[in-house]
């Protein structure tokens, strides 16, 4: 398998190719970063293996323009939030509170996690912190 992303007039363009026949086995082309797009992708799901979706997802991972950082043990100011100790910016903390809880709706609504009770017990949570949220921009 050889996989190639990269980035052409503006576009990602990903194109999965069989090194044995030639074959495309997953060609998909961005404007922006959207992991979720590739990963949800029937081509992705249908076409490539488990161990082809894990080196094209280490690889699409790999050209995150915003790549995640360690909140906890990230070496600036420390902020404490509670019983918890952040090691960030005020501003830092809220993106990356914004970008997990957007990842745990999309891995439910793209069927990537089975809504059982234990799974839906992290939502409740989530669920709080963008009411208040909310409640806060109105």
């Amino acid at each position: 398998m050889a996989a190639s992303p990269k980035i052409a007039g503006g576009n990602i363009q990903i194109t999965v190719t069989s090194v044995r026949n030639g074959n495309v086995k997953f060609q998909h082309v961005q404007v922006h970063y959207e992991p979720n797009t590739i990963y949800g992708h029937a081509d992705f799901t249908a076409n490539l293996s488990k161990a082809q979706q894990t080196t094209l997802r280490q690889l699409y991972d790999g050209c995150n323009p915003r790549p995640r950082r360690d909140l906890l043990r990230g070496g600036a100011d420390r902020l404490q939030v509670g019983a918890m100790e952040f090691q960030c910016s005020p501003e830092e903390l809220l993106s990356g509170l914004i970008e997990t809880i957007y990842a745990m709706r999309n891995a439910l609504l793209h069927g990537e996690v089975d809504p059982d009770p234990r799974v839906l017990s992290c939502y409740e949570p989530a669920y709080r912190i963008v009411m208040l949220f909310l409640g806060c921009v109105r």
